[in-house]
């Protein structure tokens, strides 16, 4: 009877190591699991990061732009104003060139 207990004893213990070698298995795959979850979730982050400074860069060159192409339409105006007075100064001379050369003749 001894015996039996014994081999019973011993039949629990090798499922014990089995059940301790499986489980010291299953933390150490948890552990690598939980490490690259983390390394993804700083990646995550880090590319969340990248992206917002990105999309606040693009906001400032937009801004930029914006301000440089009212300058420059600003400077168009002011360029197309002073075509428009120099036709007509050059109408201006010459009926006074015609005027001029009518009474020369």
């Amino acid at each position: 009877r001894l015996t039996g207990q014994q081999q019973e004893i011993n039949s629990l213990m090798q499922r014990k190591n089995a059940v301790d070698e499986e489980n010291a298995r299953l933390k150490n795959e948890f552990g690598n699991l939980n490490r690259k979850f983390k390394d993804k979730s700083q990646e995550l982050k880090d590319t969340e990061e990248c992206a917002q400074k990105k999309k606040e860069q693009n906001r400032l060159v937009i801004k930029n732009l914006e301000e440089e192409n009212k300058g420059l339409n600003i400077c168009c105006a002011d360029l197309l104003s002073d075509l428009e007075k120099l036709r007509k100064q050059e109408a201006q001379w010459k009926k006074e060139k015609s005027g001029n050369d009518t009474r020369i003749k």
